[in-house]
């Protein structure tokens, strides 16, 4: 982190980054979040990929990660995540900016849980249309949006809590 603080010209910032190990996190080899407000900077990485990846994949992801919350600290917090300016700090360290690792997921796969919709007008059918864990997530916190398969409005009333208790089915 410091390198890559250094690099970019902001070594006061790498004494606010916070480093967390995710379990959760098989797919990614990591995450990162900064606060303007706050001034607070996190990353998370991989517990599940960490210990796979090389010694480079493990630099570059550090690398990778700390040259996000670099440019939202420089830029703004609107900035694209991989966009011009975070190009730009990876090449300043001299890192290709890619987006994606290599690092072998085989047998780390989640299974994604689904919500089957209360209400729907497939429900008596064999292709019963359903959410992932994070469109009923954000349907809790208000937001609406059409069905892709029967076209019905998911909102609270039709995704409710009690559905998320009887009606999880993993696929």
């Amino acid at each position: 982190m410091r390198f890559a603080c250094e690099c970019n010209a902001v070594p006061e910032l790498a004494q606010a980054i916070v480093v967390e190990w995710n379990p959760r996190f098989t797919r990614r080899m990591g995450d990162a979040m900064y606060s303007p407000i706050t001034y607070q900077a996190r990353i998370r990485l991989s517990l599940a990929l960490w210990p796979r990846a090389c010694e480079e994949d493990r630099r570059e992801t550090a690398i990778h990660e700390a040259c996000h919350i670099i440019v939202k600290y420089k830029v703004g917090p609107l900035v694209a995540d991989h966009g011009p300016a975070w190009k730009a700090a990876m090449r300043n360290c001299g890192v290709e900016p890619l987006r994606t690792h290599s690092v072998d997921r085989t047998g780390l796969a989640r299974r994604k849980r689904r919500f089957i919709l209360a209400g729907c007008p497939n429900q008596g059918m064999e292709h019963k249309c359903r959410i992932t864990a994070r469109e009923f997530n954000m349907v809790q916190l208000g937001a609406e949006f059409c069905c892709k398969k029967c076209g019905a409005l998911v909102n609270r009333e039709s995704a409710t809590e009690e559905d998320r208790a009887t009606r999880v089915q993993k696929l």
